[in-house]
């Protein structure tokens, strides 16, 4: 099996909050990681990873109640770069780290903790591995899901045919000859609820 030489992350993006920046950092001390914070004077946080071949930085900038850290490092040390895969997953970061090997190097593209693809470049050549298109598919599920486009008609057209039941009571008693047109009205409401209920 080829030895790793590094982990280069390119792109490293975690969002989180006080909390979760708190298990971020008990994460590496579990995994018996030197980790040092700094508090910086208006809020930001300096997270350290020492390993034996250096130091790594990262900087969490504070955003109301949120912390972000946009960077990017590389890792020699075989055990803070376990540390770091578990920490992308856990915090649900996104990310481009290419995994480096002799003679090749595994691109790995994350996206909210999860591998959604990976290139194997030899040379000047790109193969891909995987690719992995059903987090696509959930996130425009998720969009889909969002939007209240259907429930905000669906409430309007009630609306309207109270209206014009309203409407149509007050016809029956003072002119019943606006019946038929007032019950085509009804009729197509009623149906273009039907659709949007189904």
């Amino acid at each position: 099996m080829a030895q790793r030489l590094a982990t280069n992350y390119a792109k490293a993006y975690f969002t989180v909050n006080e909390e979760e920046l708190n298990q971020f950092v008990s994460l590496f001390t579990n995994e018996h990681i030197s980790v040092q914070v700094k508090v910086c004077d208006n809020g930001d946080r300096d997270v350290i990873l020492n390993d034996k071949n250096g130091e790594i930085q990262l900087s969490f900038c504070r955003v109301g109640s949120r912390y972000s850290c946009d960077s990017s490092y590389l890792i020699r040390d075989r055990q803070l770069a376990n540390a770091m895969r578990k920490a992308m997953k856990a915090f649900r970061g996104y990310g481009i780290v290419h995994r480096i090997y002799d003679g090749f190097t595994m691109v790995y593209h994350y996206d909210q903790g999860s591998v959604v693809s990976i290139q194997e470049l030899t040379g000047d050549e790109e193969v891909s591995i995987f690719e992995n298109n059903s987090l696509h598919m959930a996130n425009e599920l998720e969009a889909l899901f969002q939007q209240d486009g259907s429930e905000q008609e669906i409430e309007s057209l009630r609306q309207e045919t109270d209206r014009w039941l309203d409407l149509r009571n007050w016809a029956k008693r003072t002119a019943p000859e606006k019946l038929p047109a007032i019950d085509v009205r009804l009729v197509t409401l009623s149906r273009r609820l039907f659709e949007l209920e189904v």
